[in-house]
């Protein structure tokens, strides 16, 4: 089994970021760059490809993101090309956020809801969040239609469940509970 290194690549990726003071920059960079590999797997799949040389899959992801993102974040992707380890390029930004979360003070929020938000309502769970938590919030949404209603959201290592699957699955526990 290989070992994956997305740690390494996500730390030393903001220890560059960091000392040249353009974190938050790169963070904006990545966070696009790691949407565009959830979104396209098929292009994973071409950089990880054993025909391909190491040089032409860095040659690729350079054709790709030249001139669009920062320049140390696309050596390090091109690295990522050439070692067919564009697969972790999501766990690497996500080690990346945590750092950059920690150090400027920014709580990461998932908000999940059966239905897409819209943007008011983000807006006031934002504001309600770092009302509670005294904040700066980077709220991530994503839809799960067995939500049914409501909303669950992760922060801090904590889980808050008001959706009506989580209410429902409380009831159910607290009736077995207490025969």
């Amino acid at each position: 089994m290989a070992k994956d290194f997305s740690h390494e690549y996500g730390a030393a990726i903001y220890a560059l970021a960091s000392e040249e003071r353009n974190a938050e920059a790169v963070f904006n960079d990545f966070r696009d760059v790691s949407a565009a590999f959830e979104r396209n797997p098929e292009f994973v799949r071409l950089l990880s490809n054993p025909r391909l040389s190491a040089s032409e899959r860095a040659e690729t992801v350079g054709s790709v993101f030249e001139g669009k993102i920062d320049k140390n974040l696309l050596n390090a992707l091109k690295i990522l090309a050439e070692k067919r380890r564009c697969g972790s390029v999501c766990k690497c930004f996500e080690v990346y956020k945590k750092l950059y979360c920690e150090e400027a003070g920014i709580l990461p929020v998932t908000a999940t809801s059966a239905v897409d938000l819209s943007e008011d309502q983000k807006r006031r769970l934002i504001e309600k969040l770092k009302a509670k938590t005294g904040k700066e919030i980077l709220l991530t949404c994503k839809t799960d239609p067995a939500c049914v209603g409501g909303i669950r959201l992760e922060y801090g290592g904590k889980r808050y469940d008001a959706s009506v699957r989580g209410r429902l699955a409380a009831l159910g526990r607290s009736i077995k509970n207490s025969d």
